[in-house]
């Protein structure tokens, strides 16, 4: 059974990985429709508001290249030349941006409990 914190801070975190994960198909499905090959850098915002795990998971996918076979196959599909890029941006920003902004909420939710708590304590009588 779970206390009043941890609950707290699952549906905070959860919330904000919904918030994140709907901003990141936002952006996929703008680059999906627009037809130009640098639509992609739309997902900069992402590095800054995801610092460092997004960095980071980019930086890691650039050298052992684990969606690449994926996102080649679902490129040669549909026929557009960026969509690789933009579907390979879309799992790595969702799934590890969703992550980061998981841990924040829980993290939030904690530190929001653990001061409710102290100032309790505090206003008891002696």
């Amino acid at each position: 059974m779970m206390n009043r914190t941890m609950k707290d801070g699952v549906v905070l975190g959860t919330t904000l990985l919904v918030i994140h994960s709907f901003a990141s198909f936002l952006v996929f499905l703008y680059c999906h429709v627009n037809t130009e090959g640098q639509s992609v850098f739309a997902y900069f915002l992402f590095f800054i508001l995801d610092a460092p795990t997004v960095p980071l998971a980019f930086e890691i996918e650039g050298k052992i290249g684990l969606l690449t076979s994926l996102t080649d196959s679902w490129t040669a599909l549909w026929y557009y030349g960026h969509q690789g890029v933009n579907l390979r941006a879309f799992i790595l920003t969702a799934l590890f941006g969703g992550l980061h902004w998981f841990a924040i909420g829980n993290l939030m939710s904690y530190t929001i409990g653990w001061i409710q708590q102290r100032l309790k304590l505090n206003r008891q009588p002696a």
